[in-house]
């Protein structure tokens, strides 16, 4: 999967700078990226297998996983599917006891990864808090999420997880992970725009001279 390979490359940047994070964040929909990601983690950092030499003796930073379109048992459940088909096997004795009636690859998935609540309204769903967001996120860093997927993953944390418990990340390095999601913009990109033309004075480039100077549109022409 692409997300193991994703990791590995990262070791090898991490090894370069000296880069550590406490804690990575990233949405799932489907269950098949927090599944690479956990699985991936866990080969570099050692909990299967020997590790990858950049991560000997840092702990493995604390996985989250924001589900955008459905409740977290949901999605332990798919990843533990997944883990199974993917060939994980795990030692029992290191993942279940006598009085848990967990399967050890689910205790395992538990155990790597936790899974918060970012469903919102629903799949694809957005709310009016949750457009400002990325709409503000966009003008002070430079970077579009989308609101599908990572921009409702972010929103989610940000509010529910870091604003309701920060004593518990307070000094801690988190990284994002913004997995994707582009195809996401299209719905919401004039809702969007409309946003930002109250948020901001940025206006939008009319690259191909579509638009007319007088149609009290919020562009600004190119002039060849």
């Amino acid at each position: 999967m692409e997300q193991l390979a994703s990791i590995n490359n990262g070791n090898s940047t991490k090894k370069e700078e000296k880069l550590t994070f406490d804690h990575v964040v990233f949405a799932t929909g489907s269950g098949g990226t927090a599944t690479g990601i956990a699985l991936g983690m866990s080969l570099a950092y050692g909990s299967l297998g020997d590790g990858h030499p950049a991560t000997k003796g840092q702990p493995a930073p604390k996985l989250h996983a924001v589900g955008v379109c459905d409740n977290p048992e949901y999605f332990y459940k798919t990843m533990t599917h997944l883990a199974q088909d993917m060939g994980l096997s795990v030692p029992l004795s290191t993942y279940i006891d006598e009085n848990d009636t967990t399967s050890a690859v689910e205790r395992f998935v538990r155990d790597s990864v936790t899974v918060h609540h970012g469903k919102g309204r629903g799949y694809a769903l957005s709310t009016d808090e949750e457009l400002d967001f990325i709409t503000q996120f966009s003008l002070e860093t430079g970077i579009v999420l989308d609101p599908v997927y990572s921009g409702k993953a972010l929103y989610h944390f940000v509010t529910e997880v870091l604003g309701k418990d920060p004593e518990s990340y307070r000094g801690s390095s988190i990284l994002f992970w913004h997995t994707g999601g582009a195809l996401g913009m299209y719905e919401k990109g004039n809702d969007l725009l409309g946003r930002l033309k109250h948020m901001s004075s940025v206006k939008r480039i009319d690259a191909y001279g579509t638009k007319g100077a007088s149609d009290g549109s919020n562009i600004v022409q190119i002039i060849t």
